[in-house]
């Protein structure tokens, strides 16, 4: 569990700090890195987190209205995030609706979102879904996640703050938000505070919460909705990828 806080954590930071480090940067580049995540958070919730979420000693109509919950509960969030936890950089042209954000606000939901993002790799819940002994493939994904989601934060905070130590501020406690709810699941299922049905209710509100944002990013991903043949290949590869780890390995 410890390692993987320390893998949350650092893939926050480099994704956050990659920006002020970089000068400038290509947001059809991000965009490809968007469609791969995506496409893998999608395929992974589909393939190895709701099939042991289904699978598990509950009702599966109850499963199923936890991750409703979970998806529009996302849907709340991204209302004050308006978009950066799938990517959404605001590009030029876009100056009117970035002014209406609070750093705050945006902060916030994020972390909630985060938080949520780290409750899910709790070892609790991952002895339960499929291929236990190897839970780093949720891991993998979330990683992504952590990595571009940073990267969009960054990217709008410097534009509505520009000074560069309150940036660092916000990332550094934005990095302790998934290893805080990894921690936390973690414990409290060690200490009996949660039990088999609250840890099934926070995997199934993680799982519809990974499903509004993977499909929101294949649009953020994608200039106009416009599917172009490498954003394709891009997307492919990362359904492609959870297959061969699912099946094959």
């Amino acid at each position: 569990m410890l390692l993987q806080a320390i893998l949350l954590c650092l893939a926050t930071l480099f994704g956050g700090l990659a920006v002020l480090l970089i000068p400038r940067f290509r947001p059809a580049t991000f965009r490809l890195v968007l469609a791969f995540t995506g496409s893998y958070l999608f395929s992974i919730t589909l393939l190895h987190l709701l099939p042991g979420l289904f699978a598990w000693d509950t009702s599966a109509t109850q499963v199923g209205l936890y991750v409703l919950l979970g998806f529009f509960l996302q849907l709340c969030l991204g209302f004050f995030s308006q978009g950066i936890e799938h990517g959404h950089v605001y590009e030029p042209g876009q100056e009117v609706q970035l002014r209406s954000l609070s750093p705050l606000a945006l902060f916030v939901s994020l972390c909630i979102h985060a938080f949520l993002d780290g409750a899910i790799l709790s070892p609790a819940i991952s002895v339960k879904l499929p291929h236990a002994h190897n839970p780093y493939r949720l891991l993998v994904g979330i990683i992504l996640h952590k990595a571009s989601e940073a990267f969009a934060l960054v990217t709008v905070l410097r534009k509505l703050i520009g000074q560069r130590k309150v940036i660092v501020l916000y990332v550094l406690c934005f990095s302790l938000a998934s290893p805080l709810g990894l921690w936390l699941s973690g414990y409290g299922s060690q200490q009996l505070f949660l039990t088999s049905e609250g840890l099934v209710a926070l995997a199934a509100v993680a799982g519809g919460n990974f499903l509004h944002i993977a499909t929101t990013i294949f649009f953020e991903a994608s200039s106009h909705h416009h599917m172009n043949a490498t954003r394709l290949i891009a997307t492919l590869a990362g359904a492609g990828l959870v297959v061969c780890l699912e099946y094959l390995l």
